[in-house]
Order: structure tokens, then C-alpha cells, then sequence
């Protein structure tokens, strides 16, 4: 009898034990217990994001676009590199049509121009606090609507440094590069040799002309900036005697260039120009078209007590017409970890003909660019730079190009012997129109 107790014991704790043991595994499934492996981050619906490049290689991109995907294994990415002509355009008209992709480059200064197509940055993604400790803060005035909330996150900063050409410089017996304007005038006159009839062989600095100095509209806007003269209206003295310094280097018996010599970009590769104004990606066309030359960059001269420097870069940005955004805006917080732009930046540098990537667009990265002999002069402007729609080469047949012709104008109109003052209230008219025209007036 005892035996058969024990029995019927043992039985209903078998009864009592298991609908608990079963009870406690469904409410640890229910509930998503961290000790149950969870599925993959990226679980759940299929999404495909259409993205837009410009300057980047799809072997580039597709790096990167492999390690998201063990991330988010549900997100498939395509990658289209776009011809810079036409892009801007082509990108609004495809929004508009429902045609475009969820996520594309654009131009610092295309952002009131864009601002029907950019969707805000969510603050779950990246908050104005993050903008304002992670980036440099031209990024702040840059990447805001008119509304002060954030439409992109920068993938690179560029702008404008000074190249210089280490012979001419050894030859001369000159160490090292102008720090001021002043400085550089008297350098620039230095090193500009002319032949027996007094025509410019070697030209000290490319500036003073508008046809033939690539990037003079960055330039002219960094000596307006540093002057503290208005882009938008330059009726002012200070835009005025920026422009007149300007037009001054191409005037003369003493000018240190002019119109006869070739385009500033192939007379610096070429050896026959000293100092040379242009962004981070022009070194890599100087040394293909000329393995030999042996050149430096440096940060942008200043006017005494001055520190101001000038930005031209590209971001990231979502279509308001995507149907995916918030996976869109995931996808740029990833490109925009510290990690992922290092590898961003070693990948690219591995490209043809390439031996650097993009500056690093965040301030806690500058120190690992900071000794690079070109480069390093941009990580060292960065926190100077400011901005304004005159920047060159962005193709957008919009409020660069436009504003950039209006300056042209202005430059030719002093080299014919006007007043820069009256020059610039041409230019400030037409500047006033083009704004309005472009919704960007504001």
C-alpha cells in the first residue's frame, strides 16, 4: 500500500510539474526574454531603397552596402552613380513623377532649392544636439530648411585650401606657404617669372581673371566671407574692396596672371603656376595628369586677426516621396558611424587613379586626417567654414550656376575698367532675382 502511494505521489507532481514547465516557456516567448536568441535585427518585410551617387563607384558603395546587409538582412540597396550634368534637374523631375530614389546626394547649398523634395532627419535617427557636437558648424547653417530642421547628413567637408608648388617655392628659397593675403601677394609677385617681352611664363598665384581660374566664384566668396562683405547684396565697401583685391592680381605690369596663360588647374599640374586655390579632389587629378609634380596643401590664407575659411561639400538625403523612409534614414545613420566612413574612405581610396577618400565630415575624426599632406589642410579650415550658393562645379544649372554667372560678370566688368562698387550693384540685382526665382530668398 505504502508502494503504490509513492506511485500515485510521484505522478501528481509529474501532472502539477509539466503545465508549469510549459506555462513558463510561453510566457518567456511571449515576452521576448533576452535568453531566447532573437531573430535577426533586420528582420521583417522586404524593403528595396533606390540610391543616387555622383562621385562614388558602385564597387565602392557595394562594400558597404554588403555589410549593412548582415545588419539588415531584409534591406536590399541599389546604387546608381549619376552624371553630374543635368543631376539636379533630372533628380526633382523623377521625384516629382514618383520616379526617384528614396535616398540621394546633394549639394550643401541646394537645400532651399530642394525643399520640396527633402524629408526632415528624424530625430530618432540624429537630433540638433548630435548635429551640433558631431559636425563641424557649417553643417549647422547648411542642412536646415526654413523651418530649422535638418534635411541631411554630411558624407564629407571640403571646400577650398591653398596648393603649392614645393620647386618653385625651393627654388626661390621660400620654405613655406603664405598664412595671410598679404604674405601671399608679396610671395605671388616673387615667383612669377616672366620672358623678354613680359609675358607670364610662371605665374605666382591663379587669381584676378574669371575665365580661366577654376574655382574663381569659391575664391571671390572666401575674400567677400573673410571681409565681412554680404553675398546676397554685395552693395557694400567690404564686397567691393574684396572684389577689387580680386581683379587686382590680373591688372598690370605687375600682375602675377592673366587671360593668356591656360586654365588654372592645367597650369598648376603643368609646373607653370606657384599657388593654386581649389578643393581636396583636384590633387588627384593634378597627380594623374602629373606623377612628377611634387606639391603641398595648406589652409587658405587669412586677413590679419581673421579666421574664416570656405565649405563645399556633399550629404545624404531622403525623397519625400519614399514610401520607406524611416529604413532610408537607418541606412544614412550607418554610413555616418565613425566605422563605416573609415572603411568608406579606405575603399574609395583604392579606386583608380585614387589615393585618398572623402575628408571625414566629423569633428571627433579630424585628428586621424590631421598630418595628411593634403587632406589635413581641409580637417584644419573645417571649423572656420562657411558657405554660400556660389560654389563651383556642382552643375546644377540653378543657384550656383546662375549667382556664379552674375559674379562672372562682375569680375569682367572691373577687368574692363569699372568700378567694383558699381559692378556689384549689377550683380547684387541679378543675385536678388535669381533668389526669388529659386525660392531661396528667405
Amino acid at each position: 500500500m505504502p508502494k503504490i502511494k509513492k506511485i500515485l505521489s510521484r505522478l501528481a507532481l509529474k501532472i502539477f510539474i509539466l503545465p508549469t514547465v510549459l506555462l513558463l516557456v510561453i510566457s518567456i516567448i511571449l515576452s521576448g526574454c533576452k535568453y531566447i536568441p532573437s531573430l535577426p535585427q533586420g528582420s521583417g518585410q522586404a524593403v528595396t531603397l533606390k540610391f543616387w551617387g555622383l562621385w562614388e563607384s558602385a564597387t565602392t558603395i557595394n562594400q558597404i552596402v554588403e555589410d549593412y546587409k548582415k545588419v539588415k538582412p531584409n534591406v536590399t540597396i541599389t546604387y546608381e552613380k549619376k552624371s553630374p550634368q543635368q543631376y539636379r534637374e533630372s533628380l526633382q523631375n523623377q521625384i516629382k513623377a514618383d520616379k526617384g530614389p528614396d535616398i540621394f546626394y546633394f549639394h550643401n547649398t541646394w537645400t532651399l532649392m530642394l525643399k520640396t523634395e527633402l524629408d526632415t532627419v528624424p530625430t530618432n535617427i540624429l537630433s540638433a544636439s548630435d548635429f551640433k557636437k558631431d559636425y563641424y558648424p557649417t553643417v549647422f547653417f547648411d542642412l536646415r530648411n526654413t523651418d530649422k530642421k535638418f534635411v541631411g547628413v554630411p558624407m564629407e567637408i571640403d571646400g577650398l585650401a591653398l596648393y603649392w608648388n614645393e620647386d618653385i617655392f625651393k627654388l626661390a628659397g621660400i620654405a613655406k606657404p603664405p598664412t595671410t593675403w598679404e604674405e601671399l601677394a608679396r610671395i605671388a609677385a616673387k615667383l612669377t617669372v616672366r620672358d623678354p617681352l613680359g609675358n607670364i611664363k610662371t605665374a605666382g598665384v591663379a587669381l584676378g581673371t574669371a575665365s580661366n581660374v577654376d574655382h574663381f566664384s569659391d575664391i571671390l566668396g572666401l575674400m567677400i566671407l573673410q571681409n565681412g562683405g554680404d553675398h546676397k547684396s554685395p552693395v557694400d565697401k567690404q564686397s567691393a574692396d574684396a572684389l577689387e583685391y580680386y581683379a587686382n592680381f590680373a591688372k598690370g605690369q605687375n600682375r602675377v596672371w592673366d587671360e593668356t596663360m591656360p586654365p588654372s588647374t592645367i597650369a598648376f599640374a603643368g609646373g607653370n603656376l606657384a599657388m593654386y586655390f581649389a578643393p581636396s579632389w583636384r590633387a588627384i587629378e593634378i597627380k594623374n595628369a602629373n606623377p612628377l609634380i611634387k606639391f603641398k596643401v595648406a589652409p587658405v590664407p587669412q586677413l590679419i586677426g581673421g579666421k574664416a575659411a570656405w565649405a563645399s561639400y556633399w550629404a545624404l538625403g531622403v525623397s519625400t516621396k519614399s514610401v520607406h523612409k524611416q529604413e532610408a534614414w537607418e541606412f544614412i545613420k550607418y554610413l555616418g558611424q565613425e566605422q563605416t566612413l573609415i572603411k568608406f574612405y579606405s575603399e574609395a581610396a583604392k579606386s583608380p587613379g585614387r589615393f585618398f577618400g572623402e575628408p571625414y565630415p566629423k569633428v571627433s575624426m579630424g585628428s586621424k586626417l590631421a598630418s595628411d599632406p593634403i587632406v589635413g589642410a581641409y580637417i584644419a579650415d573645417a571649423p572656420f567654414m562657411r558657405s554660400f550658393p556660389m560654389a563651383s562645379r556642382t552643375f546644377d544649372n540653378g543657384l550656383n550656376d546662375k549667382i556664379i554667372k552674375a559674379y562672372e560678370d562682375a569680375v569682367n566688368s572691373v577687368a574692363r575698367g569699372s568700378p567694383a562698387k558699381n559692378a556689384l550693384t549689377t550683380a547684387a540685382n541679378n543675385i536678388t532675382k535669381i533668389l526669388i526665382q529659386f525660392g531661396a530668398n528667405q
